[in-house]
């Protein structure tokens, strides 16, 4: 590897519709920005960038003006005169090489790019793979701080007190700053070299499992009278669901935490998925439940600051 190159993209956040006509959202790319950098001494060798004009939504979403550093007038000009992505996908293709690294502020770019050779139905060589680093974990690691709160590339410049003469959140001037930060950690940190995040550890396998079929609503499968009532699925006994009774952890995931006297702490767990207009669900026990419990804690632990604010500020008007 002696090659790496940096990347940054800026995309609409508007819904498009799919084939069955519902809203999705998809991030269509409106910006493309990368510089070659050679890994060991951090000098820029090549560049690339490119507005993209879009084709699957005309209406730029309201959180990207927001975040971009143009008013409407300037971005649609700029998008106006550029091309479309089936024309600058291959390009760009080309221009990266058969085995790119990648390097991004984050872990989201090389996706959403992806994602559009997807939806453009762009193919690659059979032969053709990537790689990419995330700088911004790479920061947090040399320099301290909370590996859970990711700072920002503006804040991460200002605290290495590089020049900031450039505005944030246009790709080009991201993929520049970005690459001074890492230029930053060659000079500054003996022996450097790129590692990667290690990965999340895997939730361990359920002690039960049962799809549980197709309901009219979403959560219609709480109902059933076997999780309105849950038994441990070791020893048989009911179980007692604590206080917190069914909290949604994701937009289709809802966990339960239960106490059996045999077998103590058990989480259990209903996830469901949309199947035409109805939604199937699915139901599992964990007696070591990983990142579910994780979400569960997290999700009791907002519940409850949420609940303190509002009787402070009840108790405040009262």
């Amino acid at each position: 590897m002696s090659n790496l190159i940096f990347l940054d993209l800026e995309w609409n956040t508007a819904f498009i519709r799919d084939n069955r006509g519902r809203r999705v959202p998809f991030h269509e790319l409106l910006e493309i920005a990368a510089i070659k950098v050679d890994e060991a001494s951090g000098a820029m060798m090549d560049s690339f960038h490119s507005y993209v004009n879009p084709k699957a939504s005309r209406r730029i979403g309201f959180y990207t003006y927001q975040v971009l550093p143009y008013s409407p007038e300037e971005l649609e000009d700029l998008l106006s005169d550029a091309p479309g992505f089936l024309d600058l996908g291959p390009d760009f293709l080309h221009w990266c090489g058969p085995n790119p690294v990648f390097v991004e502020w984050g872990s989201n770019d090389v996706d959403v790019l992806l994602n559009n050779y997807k939806y453009h139905k762009l193919s690659f060589d059979a032969d053709w793979k990537y790689e990419y680093f995330d700088l911004q974990y790479i920061y947090q690691s040399l320099c301290g701080g909370d590996l859970g709160c990711q700072p920002s590339l503006e804040k991460a410049v200002t605290a290495l007190e590089l020049d900031t003469d450039l505005d944030f959140h246009s790709a080009w001037n991201d993929t520049y700053y970005t690459v001074l930060v890492y230029q930053t950690l060659l000079d500054r940190c003996e022996s450097f070299s790129m590692f990667r995040r290690p990965p999340k550890p895997k939730n361990p396998p359920p002690i039960w499992e049962e799809e549980l079929g197709v309901f009219n609503g979403r959560w219609a499968c709480k109902n059933l009278s076997f999780i309105e009532q849950p038994h441990c699925p070791i020893c048989g006994a009911p179980v007692e669901i604590t206080r917190w009774g069914w909290v949604r952890t994701t937009p289709n995931e809802q966990t339960a935490s239960c106490f059996c006297a045999e077998h103590r702490r058990l989480y259990l767990t209903l996830t469901v998925q949309p199947k035409g207009r109805q939604w199937s669900a699915h139901a599992a026990f964990y007696k070591n439940a990983g990142q579910i419990a994780e979400r569960y804690h997290k999700t009791c632990q907002q519940i409850s600051t949420r609940n303190k604010q509002r009787a402070a500020a009840a108790k405040t008007t009262a």
